[in-house]
């Protein structure tokens, strides 16, 4: 019995020793892939650690200090790449608590993994076309099929909004804007494909300079998407969508950049 004991001890010890050897051969190849895109890095290194069943959905990822030294990389290219994941809903990160991969399969996740990957290069136009439908059908069906919870939602995105309208988060939190009347159209297709499409058009839309900071109309032109969701009323509530975009599309067309490069 105590033979058995150590058997299985020297067993466990050597299966960690050469789990650890192959970790650090795959850290070592991604790192050698990636070193112009160390974020790119931390994703692929994520990525393999679900498809080795290291992490599982739902399950709690290893700290940034971890995963930086596991990686080889700095926190800060960690934390951007888990910010990075959490815009694409693939992480979801909580204060004290770290960040915990969603609920998804593995196959999804994994896909979801590659199409972020993927996103090196978009013609900048076709993505503002892309998005003007969807955000015009978006505004059209959430002014149909919100409930109080979606209106409650809309209308805290739009404070946060407005309190950062002139620093440095103005982006993301137009970005939940944005995402809080697509979840209210209660159509989750049309919700996902803006989750993929938005946040680098607004990156590409700010990053120019586009907006400008003192446009009251902006502002205004928020308020009344909420009131005419809130009224039920779908013709007005795409009629204001469209306004609201016009300056995003006459750019997208005038932009002598047609790529889109991501951060």
């Amino acid at each position: 019995m105590f033979r058995s004991k150590i058997q299985k001890r020297y067993e466990y010890v050597l299966s960690d020793c050469n789990f650890n050897l192959n970790l650090h051969r795959y850290t070592t190849n991604i790192l050698e892939m990636d070193h112009r895109n160390p974020i790119d890095a931390v994703i692929k290194y994520i990525k393999e650690m679900l498809r080795r069943g290291e992490i599982k959905p739902g399950n709690k990822l290893p700290a940034e200090r971890k995963l930086a030294e596991q990686i080889g990389v700095g926190r800060t290219h960690v934390r951007n790449a888990l910010q990075k994941l959490e815009f694409y809903g693939i992480i979801k990160t909580y204060p004290q608590s770290g960040s915990i991969i969603s609920g998804l399969t593995i196959q999804a996740l994994e896909g979801l993994i590659t199409d972020v990957l993927k996103i090196d290069a978009y013609d900048f136009r076709s993505l503002v076309e892309t998005r003007i439908m969807l955000e015009v059908q978006a505004a059209r069906l959430s002014a149909v099929n919100r409930v109080e919870t979606d209106i409650s939602d809309m209308k805290e995105a739009l404070d946060d909004f407005v309190a950062h309208f002139s620093d440095t988060l103005r982006v993301e939190k137009d970005f939940f804007f944005h995402r809080a009347i697509a979840q209210g159209s209660h159509n989750p297709v049309l919700s996902s494909m803006l989750l993929i499409i938005t946040p680098d058009i607004l990156h590409y839309y700010h990053q120019h300079r586009v907006c400008d900071d003192t446009n009251e109309d902006v502002i205004r032109e928020h308020f009344e998407l909420v009131d005419a969701i809130v009224e039920c009323d779908p013709d007005r509530a795409e009629r204001v969508m469209r306004t609201h975009l016009k300056a995003l599309d006459r750019f997208s067309r005038e932009t002598s950049s047609n790529i889109i490069e991501i951060a």
